[in-house]
């Protein structure tokens, strides 16, 4: 599996939309993992300044990734591939 950055660009956006939004990710993350195509919402970072999220996704493919985000009908501009890094790691 591997970890998916997931760009938003959300001018805007309210706290309660983004409660929802992670509600409907965590649903169709969980809908598509019994289905037997795993994805999993790790978490999100919301910056106010600039109005976007970065939600970040544990998948087996970019594509699974994109599929999820259009199943919860939420925007994205990007998905790209990441390394995780934590400081138990280093």
């Amino acid at each position: 599996m591997s970890f998916y950055v997931v760009k938003r660009d959300l001018p805007g956006v309210t706290p309660e939309a983004l409660k929802s939004a992670g509600i409907r990710a965590k649903s169709c993350c969980a809908e598509m993992t019994g289905e037997g195509q795993p994805v999993r919402w790790v978490r999100s970072f919301y910056l106010p300044a600039t109005a976007q999220t970065h939600c970040y996704f544990e998948a087996q493919s970019k594509s699974a990734v994109e599929e999820a985000n259009h199943r919860a009908r939420i925007p994205f501009t990007d998905v790209v591939e990441v390394i995780e890094m934590t400081p138990e790691m280093v």
